[in-house]
């Protein structure tokens, strides 16, 4: 009986496994999946725009950073045409601090600084990006933008923020996320800024087909 009753066990284990391979394969074929709502801090746009685009980012990431000059320049292109939600997906593996530094970041949008802190990271990157210590650039951001770096550091500290980052990974495993910058627009993957162009080329149309 014993011997019977493991069986079943291995067998029933052996077909969750199953299932849950297949409808991972499936979300990422069909870019579907849980979407959690960004932070409002890491939102731009109306929630109603004809244009709605997640992106998934590393701040150590040098793609990422030509990236957010493309975004910007969406933005003021298309206006509330277009809405842009920022989603964390460090590279560990290749970039050391990039989880710090996304956890930065989200505080200084708890402090209202989001995008000012995300830009002097990207343009700082080539300083903290492959340190052998905790770069003195996250501090340094801080005080330029001057945030209560003791909250911050708080906040970078907290295991709330560490679960929303781990969250917005997660998130990113199950769409198939696997390189940066990578953008769902309308639900349409994108991957780095040449995709993301090609995809820009088609905001008007949409635009035009949302006019009442």
């Amino acid at each position: 009986m014993t011997d019977r009753k493991n069986a079943r066990l291995l067998a029933l284990a052996g077909m969750i496994i199953f299932i849950s391979t297949i409808a991972v394969l499936l979300a990422r074929q069909f870019n579907i999946g849980p979407e959690r709502p960004s932070p409002a801090f890491r939102t731009f746009g109306p929630v109603t725009a004809p244009v709605q685009i997640y992106e998934y980012t590393d701040f150590a990431c040098p793609a990422c950073r030509h990236a957010a000059a493309k975004i910007d320049e969406m933005i003021r292109i298309y206006g509330p045409g277009l809405r842009v939600s920022f989603k964390h997906y460090p590279l560990m593996n290749i970039h050391p601090w990039s989880m710090h530094a996304a956890a930065y970041a989200d505080c200084a949008g708890e402090q209202g600084k989001f995008k000012e802190y995300g830009e002097l990271l990207f343009e700082g990157q080539e300083k903290w990006a492959q340190a052998k210590e905790q770069p003195g650039e996250f501090e340094e951001y801080a005080v330029k933008l001057k945030l209560d770096w003791q909250k911050i550091q708080a906040c970078a500290n907290s295991p709330e923020t560490l679960k929303t980052l781990k969250l917005d990974m997660s998130e990113g495993d199950m769409k198939g996320v696997n390189a940066t910058p990578t953008f769902f627009i309308n639900g349409k993957r994108a991957v780095g800024s040449g995709q993301l162009v090609d995809q820009a080329r088609k905001f008007d149309n949409l635009l035009r087909a949302a006019k009442p």
